[in-house]
């Protein structure tokens, strides 16, 4: 099989043994959703058509640089044992695919805060979108107002994929329709979580739902309803 992009590798039976070994099911899953991005991206952009490539690149770009923010916000948790996962470590996990690889990519796996990670993407689409995640304290995200990192990235996803309709005659819409069918999933999820918690209605929880299908270009609506 071919070598996975930037990395140089070669996914054989020895690369599996070593992905599986000694690692977290979080690690596994980064690493494993980082070569997929990678051949997914690669493949995308030396065997599909003008208007498909564009669309498709662009979405699996922003996808790459969303797990990259996601990652370096939380390899405390990604650790191995009881110490935080090393910068070598964490780069292990991080994809060369996006629009932030190679200008900010440094300044991105040296970060260690959330305010680093917002310095090493200004003056890109990303730094506003952190500016929307608000501190929730103790509260859980049934009774928060504020918005979490993963909520704020899943809005901008929503998004991003709603917005690949707006061209005809590309593969991207199927791409983006499966995932939009998935926010539906894990809404009919969150709501059904909710009932079982028998959640008081004026819960802000109950607001948390993203609807698909609604955003378009240049539409400043609120798509959490």
């Amino acid at each position: 099989m071919n070598a996975a992009s930037d990395d140089q590798i070669t996914l054989d039976a020895k690369f599996v043994a070593d992905v599986l070994s000694d690692k977290t099911m979080l690690q596994i899953q980064h690493h494993l959703h980082k070569i997929w991005l990678q051949e997914f991206y690669r493949f995308c952009k030396t065997e599909l058509g003008e208007s498909s490539q564009r669309i498709m690149c662009d979405l699996l770009k922003f996808e790459s640089d969303l797990q990259t923010i996601q990652i370096i916000e939380n390899y405390q948790t990604m650790a191995v044992g009881d110490g935080a996962m090393t910068y070598s470590e964490r780069k292990k996990y991080i994809s060369k695919v996006g629009y932030l690889y190679p200008e900010r990519y440094e300044m991105l796996s040296n970060a260690n805060d959330f305010k680093q990670i917002q310095a090493a993407v200004e003056s890109t689409e990303y730094y506003e979108m952190l500016s929307n995640v608000k501190q929730a304290g103790a509260e859980n995200e049934v009774e928060s107002r504020g918005k979490t990192l993963d909520e704020v990235m899943l809005e901008e996803s929503i998004k991003r994929f709603s917005m690949a309709f707006e061209e005809q005659f590309h593969y991207g819409c199927f791409y983006a329709y499966l995932k939009l069918k998935e926010q539906e999933i894990k809404n009919i999820t969150w709501l059904a979580d909710l009932i079982t918690m028998q959640a008081d209605r004026d819960l802000p929880g109950w607001n948390k739902v993203i609807v698909p299908f609604l955003y378009h270009v240049n539409d400043d609506k609120d798509i959490n309803q």
